[in-house]
């Protein structure tokens, strides 16, 4: 079918002048959500390591490492501002279902590549606004072509996909030919499939967790490079013989909604996190947030917990291995410890997450009240929760949310998604800054350089 030549047309056609006002409005949306999960992440170990290694390489300054304000060569920047954004697991979500078993990606984690691009670039908001845009309708793309076991169950991590997405998306900055978007896509896609365990069942996580896909862009992004020099990769990288459909997917891969249009620009099915947490424990946890919020609960008057989850959540959050998480890695896939966490501090942000919060003998006893069962009935909700707590006086309380907010059913307000990027960034930045970002990003397809606000991001 040729099919990185039709994914090439259809990038290399892709216009600014296409785009609706909706989907510019969702597309700030997602850039302003994912700068508050960067911001949120610059000062974890996490981050702080990658950035003492890649800017320690230094190289051409090309791209702002937000926080610091350094410049890398582009690909590296990417990279650096890639862990930032996973750290906090306050990204959003695009995913699909097969029964019980989910195909989805964060994709506001391509975002870092576009913006380092871009500024090497000099691209507009314009083009940035597009690219944005277009990085998710590849990605959904590549998600709802899956027609059989999901990538996730194969043993394969969802940044996978991204080998083959990134190098169109900033091909398309780097103004690539038709050509050379093909030979970008098979070099990136050779080059890139990351082992699930990352982000698996039955396994602890560690500092990795962050770099699944910023590694990916970084790969990416140079093959982009390489291709607009003039280097070549296998033109059927998707369909050919040992190429991704056959290798990584068993041959089970719908190619024709691989490269057809979408009825619904995929960026306006996509859910933003109003907690900072794995995000289909955001039901169950929204409904615990409630009954101790209106009945004004202490954690000590609580007696037991029982949280009501989909087969899916309970099986990725309410494994054995989570129950006791000792870093931050695990604990945001841990619904024992968020759940304890948000009865205690009537909070799921990034302040839950503290060393002493970790080790807190309060928050371990309590998760020691909780258990987690899978209610095949919720399955079809995905992110749909019910939380029941038994308290020492006899009250049995119960709640049950099936859309969170965030969901793109029940979207955060503006201001709700401006409050969220303020609550990181104030600490760092300070009001007066924070508030330029926001202004500058809700006017971004004004700007006729993105560096421009590149440079707000970095720390006085």
């Amino acid at each position: 079918m040729d099919i990185s030549r039709k994914l090439a047309e259809y990038v290399f056609g892709y216009s600014f002048g296409n785009i609706s006002d909706q989907e510019i409005h969702a597309a700030k949306r997602a850039l302003l959500d994912m700068l508050a999960c960067a911001v949120g992440g610059f000062e974890s170990d996490s981050s702080r390591i990658i950035r003492k290694v890649i800017e320690e390489e230094g190289g051409k300054q090309e791209a702002t490492v937000i926080g610091s304000g350094v410049k890398l060569p582009c690909a590296n920047a990417a990279f650096v501002n890639g862990a930032m954004v996973r750290f906090l697991d306050y990204n959003d979500t695009y995913f699909r279902m097969r029964g019980k078993l989910r195909f989805g990606i964060h994709p506001n984690e391509l975002i870092p590549a576009t913006l380092a691009v871009g500024e090497r670039q000099h691209s507009s908001g314009k083009e940035i606004i597009a690219s944005i845009l277009l990085s998710y309708d590849l990605a959904a793309r590549f998600i709802d072509a899956s027609s059989g076991l999901p990538l996730d169950n194969r043993g394969w991590h969802y940044s996978t996909i991204a080998g083959i997405i990134v190098p169109l998306y900033v091909g398309k900055l780097l103004k690539l030919s038709q050509e050379q978007l093909i030979h970008a896509m098979g070099i990136g896609g050779v080059h890139t499939a990351t082992l699930r365990i990352i982000d698996a069942t039955g396994e602890p996580y560690n500092m990795t967790k962050n770099i699944g896909l910023p590694q990916i862009a970084q790969n990416g992004i140079r093959a982009a490079l390489l291709a607009q020099q003039g280097f070549t990769g296998p033109r059927r990288v998707v369909e050919g013989n040992m190429g991704f459909v056959s290798t990584i997917m068993g041959g089970d891969y719908d190619l024709e909604v691989l490269t057809r249009a979408r009825d619904q620009s995929a960026i306006l099915q996509t859910d933003l996190k109003g907690l900072s947490a794995e995000h289909t424990t955001q039901g169950a946890l929204n409904a615990v947030l409630k009954l101790v919020k209106d009945h004004n609960l202490l954690p000590d008057q609580v007696a037991s917990i029982k949280l009501e989850t989909t087969s899916r959540t309970a099986e990725h959050t309410g494994d054995p291995a989570k129950r006791h998480p000792e870093d931050k890695e695990t604990a945001d896939h841990s619904l024992y410890y968020l759940s304890a966490i948000a009865i205690i501090d009537r909070a799921v942000g990034p302040g839950q997450y503290a060393a002493d919060k970790l080790k807190s003998p309060q928050v371990h006893s309590l998760i020691d009240k909780i258990t987690v069962e899978a209610n095949p009935e919720l399955d079809q909700f995905v992110y749909a929760g019910i939380a029941h707590i038994k308290t020492k006086d006899g009250r049995a309380l119960s709640c049950r949310v099936d859309y969170p907010k965030g969901n793109h059913r029940n979207p955060m307000t503006e201001e709700e998604l401006a409050e969220k990027f303020r609550g990181v960034a104030l600490p760092l930045l300070g009001e007066g800054q924070s508030e330029r970002i926001v202004d500058c990003v809700r006017g971004i397809e004004k700007l006729e350089d993105i560096g421009q606000l590149m440079e707000l991001l970095c720390l006085r």
